[in-house]
């Protein structure tokens, strides 16, 4: 496989949340369809009520990995009302329950031992919203601190005690891959990348149970200083996903990389700057799985390119709309290897990045 140039579709997540655009906004965009849809009859309409009786549609968005130290949940709401949709949208309370109107179970189930525990999730406001359509930065997620077993079925309960109704969701969770190239690959701290073009270095694995969707992504870690002014920073070259043809697991997939690849990436990343100087850190070779429910809404989730601009939903959430899944990210930190570095410090074309040995 060749990377086809940058977009982590399901994937790679800082400090152990899950808000990723591409996924997470899909989701607040039913509440505005819903909105939309019903304004939309107000233009058909002279002699009955535009607005249908209110019904509560629940939009639930979570994604279990047992490698997180704190596990989020989004549940939402659908809206709708008199007025402008893009104007409600930015209302908080037209996206979210009152807290004491919803309660949210995770019940931990272990089908060997048929052991089964259950907790309550808490909520919080501390992680901001971006900006655009819907209300920010204030949003309402749920969380719970709670190591997870990689062999065991969680299901999500969620009931509104206002109204009694129950949402639903069940998963199991993501296995580590096994590599098997470059031999070692996993022990070997130094990350030797070919230079070869037609011999290029190949990360090899066998897919795991329950996996359908995978993704590579090499972070590249550097120190800029500038004016004296030193920064960390970090840049990622992001693969195309990799698709599984079964489930069961045991299947051989691989990634090609080039040392050609790495390098025009930062060269293509980093501006720039006569005043910078700049030394290469380390990377990280970050391998994101994910279930098949998760490959499906990616999938279903990709804007159209026919005539027909019609995108077909998908929802795996009981009583309700959304995604309730796993993935699974393995991080393996890797030195610089010297013929990288020597690259980018004494080739031509990377010279004006100033990086230093």
């Amino acid at each position: 496989m060749s990377p086809l140039g940058g977009f982590p579709i399901f994937a790679i997540y800082s400090n152990n949340y899950f808000l990723k655009t591409f996924i997470f906004m899909k989701l607040n965009r039913i509440s505005l369809l819903i909105a939309l849809s019903v304004m939309g009859l107000t233009a058909c309409k002279n002699t009955i009520d535009v607005l249908a009786p209110y019904k509560d549609v629940s939009v639930v968005y979570g994604l279990l990995d047992q490698n997180d130290k704190v596990h989020y949940i989004r549940i939402s709401k659908a809206f709708e009302g008199p007025g402008n949709a893009y104007t409600m949208a930015q209302q908080y309370d037209s996206l979210y329950y009152p807290v004491n109107t919803i309660k949210a179970v995770l019940i931990d189930s272990n089908t060997t031992t048929s052991r089964t525990t259950s907790v309550t999730l808490d909520t919080t406001t501390t992680i901001p919203m971006p900006a655009g359509t819907f209300s920010y930065p204030k949003q309402l997620l749920y969380y719970l601190n709670e190591t997870l077993n990689a062999n065991d079925y969680y299901t999500l309960v969620i009931t509104n005690t206002k109204t009694g109704k129950t949402i639903r969701g069940t998963t199991g969770l993501l296995s580590d891959i096994a590599f098997t190239e470059p031999e070692y690959f996993t022990n070997n701290k130094n990350f030797q990348i070919s230079f070869i073009p037609d011999n290029p270095t190949e990360i090899a694995w066998t897919t795991s149970y329950n996996a359908r969707i995978y993704q590579l992504d090499i972070r590249f870690f550097y120190t800029e200083i500038v004016n004296n002014d030193t920064a960390n920073k970090s840049l990622d070259w992001i693969f195309s996903p990799v698709i599984s043809p079964t489930i069961s697991g045991g299947v051989s997939l691989f990634y090609n990389l080039t040392g050609q690849g790495l390098c025009t990436t930062i060269l293509n990343s980093i501006p720039i700057n006569t005043y910078a100087t700049r030394y290469a850190d380390s990377l990280q070779v970050i391998f994101t799985t994910g279930s098949d429910d998760l490959n499906t809404y990616v999938q279903l989730s990709q804007p159209p390119t026919g005539i027909n601009q019609d995108v077909p939903s998908f929802s795996d959430v009981e009583n309700g709309v959304g995604l309730f899944t796993a993935r699974h990210v393995q991080t393996i930190s890797k030195s610089i290897d010297t013929q990288l570095l020597d690259t980018l410090t004494m080739e031509t074309k990377y010279l004006p990045l100033n990086f230093q040995q």
